[in-house]
C-alpha cells in the first residue's frame, strides 16, 4: 500500500544519503601519495637462520617465564623536553585538547604523543593491511606487551640471556654488522628486551628513534628526531645504528615444517621492512623461531603484519590506551596447564598458552668508527631544542611554506610531519581508514559522520 511505498521509498533516500555521505568522506580523506626525496635509496638487510640450539631456545623462554609480567604502555620514558611548546596543563575530566596530544608520563601536561608520526599514519590508513576499522580497535592492536633488560650494560645481558653469545659473537651477525654498519665497528648497545604480541595485534609502520651527535630520546622528543632525520638537515649529525629482530616463540612442530610462505599465510606477524625503497611492496620476512633479521630501522620504514595465531580463531581483546594492561605467567599447577593471563585493570580478561603468543628478542645498538669516537660522542654537548626548530624554520621559509615565525607549537608540530615525514602509502584501492575519520574530526561532526558510515564500519 501507499505507506509501505513511502518506507520504502524513505529507506532508499537513507541509503542514498548514507552512500553520498560516504562518498563525500572519502573525498575528504583522499590524502595524496607523497614520496620523501629519498624514496628510491635501498638499505642492507641481513638474514640469520638457525641461531639457536632447541635447549637455548628453551632456556630463553624459561627466562620470559621467572621474569614473569610484561607490561603495555603508550608512554614513552620521559626526555629532559617532552614539547616543542604544546604543552597544556592536563585535565582527566576534559582530556586533551588537540587529537594528536595524550597525557605526559606524569599526567600533569598534554604534550604530542612521542610517536605521534607513527600513529596519524596507521590510524588514518589503517596500516600497511589498509585496515578500515574504527579508532578503538586499532588502538587495541598496538598495545603489544613489552619488557626491556639492559640499557648499555652488555656484560651482565651475557650472563643472565641464554643464547646471548650465540648470536652476538656469531660469524654471521659480524658479517651483517660489516655490511650496515660499513666501516664502523664498535658497537654501543642501548636496547635489548622482549616484544609480546596476541593474536590480533602488529607493530605499526615505523621509523626506529633516530639518533645524533648531541640529540636523542633522551633530551628531545622521538616524533621530532624522526623529523630531524627525514629532512636531511642533520645529516651531518645522525649516528649509524643497526636493529635486530629475532624470533623465539614456540608455535610447535607443525609450524617448524611449514615454508616461510606456508608461515606467512598461517600464522601472520611477519616482519615487512621497505629496504628495496619505499615505491615498491615491502619485503617480508618470515617469523620462524630461531632467525633473525638485522637492517637499520631508522633509515627504512618497517612494522609486523597481523598475527594471526594459526586456526585458533582467538579474539582480539578490546582496550583503551588508558587502560593498565600486562601479560601474567601462571605456573601450572595440578591439572591446570600453564597460562599467560592478560590482566586488564586489575580484572584476567583473556588467557593464553605460550604457543598462542608471538615473541620477538629485539635489540639496537650505535656504531661508531672507534673506541674514540664512541668516547668522543658520549662527551658531545646537547643540540638545544631552539636551534633545532631555527634550522626547521629557516629549511620551511626556503621552501614557502612558512611566512614568519607566527606559528603555534601545534601548527609547527603538525606542519614538520606533513613536510618531512612521509610514510608509504598502503597498496589498496582505497588506502585511506574512513572507519577511524569519527575520531579524527571535532567531537559535534564524529556523530554525524558515524551514522554514515554505520553500514560499512564497526565501531566501539
Amino acid at each position: 500500500g501507499p505507506s509501505t511505498m513511502k518506507m520504502a521509498a524513505a529507506s532508499s533516500d537513507t541509503t542514498t544519503y548514507r552512500v553520498a555521505g560516504l562518498a563525500m568522506v572519502l573525498i575528504a580523506l583522499a590524502i595524496p601519495s607523497r614520496h620523501h626525496p629519498d624514496a628510491d635509496s635501498t638499505y642492507p638487510a641481513k638474514e640469520i637462520a638457525n641461531i639457536w640450539t632447541h635447549e637455548q631456545q628453551t632456556a630463553l623462554l624459561d627466562l620470559l617465564k621467572k621474569h614473569g609480567r610484561f607490561e603495555s604502555t603508550t608512554k614513552d620514558s620521559t626526555p629532559l623536553r617532552e614539547d616543542i611548546g604544546e604543552a597544556v596543563p592536563y585535565n582527566r575530566s576534559e582530556g586533551c585538547p588537540h587529537a594528536l596530544m595524550q597525557p605526559n608520563k606524569k599526567e600533569t601536561h598534554c604534550i604530542f604523543a612521542p610517536r605521534m608520526d607513527i600513529g596519524r599514519h596507521y590510524i588514518k590508513t589503517g596500516g600497511k593491511g589498509a585496515l578500515k576499522e574504527g579508532y578503538s580497535k586499532l588502538v587495541s592492536r598496538l598495545l603489544s606487551f613489552s619488557k626491556f633488560f639492559i640499557a648499555q650494560d652488555e656484560d651482565r645481558a651475557r650472563k643472565e640471556i641464554p643464547g646471548y653469545t650465540a648470536l652476538f659473537d656469531s660469524k654471521a651477525y659480524q658479517a651483517a654488522v660489516s655490511e650496515i654498519c660499513p666501516g664502523k665497528p664498535v658497537l654501543d648497545p642501548f636496547q635489548l628486551g622482549v616484544i609480546v604480541q596476541v593474536p590480533g595485534q602488529q607493530v605499526p609502520m615505523h621509523f626506529d628513534a633516530p639518533w645524533f651527535w648531541g640529540a636523542d630520546r633522551m633530551n628531545m622528543p622521538v616524533w621530532l628526531l624522526v623529523a630531524m632525520h627525514r629532512s636531511g638537515l642533520f645529516r651531518e649529525e645522525t649516528v649509524a645504528q643497526i636493529q635486530g629482530v629475532a624470533y623465539i616463540h614456540d608455535w610447535g612442530s607443525k609450524a617448524a615444517n611449514m615454508t616461510d610462505a606456508e608461515l606467512n599465510k598461517h600464522f601472520g606477524g611477519g616482519f615487512f621492512h621497505h629496504t628495496a625503497g619505499e615505491r615498491v611492496p615491502a619485503r617480508l620476512f618470515a617469523p620462524r623461531a630461531g632467525s633473525a633479521i638485522l637492517l637499520d630501522g631508522s633509515q627504512c620504514a618497517h612494522g609486523t603484519e597481523l598475527y594471526k595465531a594459526g586456526d585458533k580463531h582467538l579474539q582480539l581483546p578490546m582496550t583503551d590506551k588508558s587502560d593498565q594492561r600486562a601479560l601474567e605467567y601462571v605456573n601450572a599447577s595440578g591439572t591446570q596447564a600453564e597460562t599467560w593471563n592478560l590482566v586488564v585493570n586489575g580484572k584476567v580478561i583473556e588467557k593464553y598458552a605460550m604457543s598462542d603468543l608471538r615473541i620477538a628478542l629485539v635489540w639496537r645498538s650505535k656504531c661508531f668508527k672507534s673506541k674514540q669516537a664512541l668516547a668522543k660522542y658520549k662527551q658531545t654537548p646537547r643540540l638545544k631544542l631552539d636551534d633545532v626548530l631555527s634550522r626547521f624554520k629557516a629549511d620551511l621559509k626556503q621552501r614557502g611554506l612558512l611566512r614568519s615565525d607566527d606559528i603555534t607549537p601545534e601548527q609547527l608540530g603538525e606542519l614538520l610531519l606533513d613536510t618531512y615525514v612521509h610514510y608509504p602509502m598502503p597498496s589498496a584501492i582505497i588506502p585511506v581508514n574512513y572507519c577511524a575519520l569519527p575520531k579524527l574530526v571535532p567531537a559535534w561532526m564524529g556523530g554525524l559522520i558515524e551514522t554514515l558510515l554505520s553500514p560499512v564500519c564497526a565501531f566501539g
